[in-house]
């Protein structure tokens, strides 16, 4: 689990661009700008806040974490979106909302964690409605704006000035291609850049899982 006193500040400070960066790339990736947004291990919800700034999404902020919650929640106060976002105590594997609920599911930064990924994949499709989308992944940003995060959370952390911060898993090649395939998504994409690693899919007749 997250350290909150580690990850907190270098959340809201270094990793500050990349919230609304990413979310105008999903922005443009998935056409969705209204409905209901998942954001799935939210963390401090800067994701889902960064859209539904973007957007007019309602949203739902998802994660195992108490503490993260809180910090949600405070989030949800502090930039005024009480009335369009709501947080909820949750994993994944499991997501406490009926099928076919959700018209965006995103993450950035937790699916490297996520135990048991074909059953993440699926309940993702499950609770998407048909012509929804998913785009979920991680990364620090193209490189101008990496470097910058970089010097900024070196500045602020100790363990990333030693190279100790390096604890987000590492997958081979193929690794989320065989788990999207294991929960019988079809249509889906990998993209590796140098922005990051993103997966996207959608709930449609070309993409849905057959079960």
């Amino acid at each position: 689990m997250t350290d909150p006193t580690t990850y907190l500040p270098i959340a809201e400070n270094a990793f500050a661009p990349l919230y609304p960066y990413y979310a105008q790339k999903i922005v443009e990736a998935t056409g969705v700008q209204a409905g209901l947004c998942l954001d799935a291990g939210c963390g401090g919800g800067h994701l889902g806040l960064a859209l539904a700034e973007q957007t007019q999404l309602q949203l739902c902020l998802l994660d195992k974490s108490h503490e993260m919650i809180e910090h949600a929640k405070a989030n949800i106060v502090a930039r005024g979106f009480e009335a369009r976002a709501r947080t909820m105590w949750g994993i994944v594997q499991a997501i406490p909302l009926p099928a076919a609920a959700v018209d965006l599911v995103v993450s950035r930064g937790s699916i490297p964690f996520w135990s048991d990924l074909p059953l993440a994949f699926g309940e993702i499709m499950r609770v998407l409605r048909p012509g929804g989308h998913a785009f979920l992944g991680g990364g620090l940003g193209p490189p101008e704006m990496r470097e910058q995060i970089q010097r900024t959370a070196r500045s602020l952390d100790a363990a990333w000035r030693g190279g100790e911060h390096r604890m987000i898993p590492q997958h081979p090649e193929g690794y989320y291609e065989v788990a999207l395939q294991g929960a019988r998504i079809e249509g889906f994409r990998v993209m590796r850049g140098d922005d990051g690693t993103w997966i996207h899919f959608q709930k449609d007749g070309r993409t849905e899982g057959r079960g």
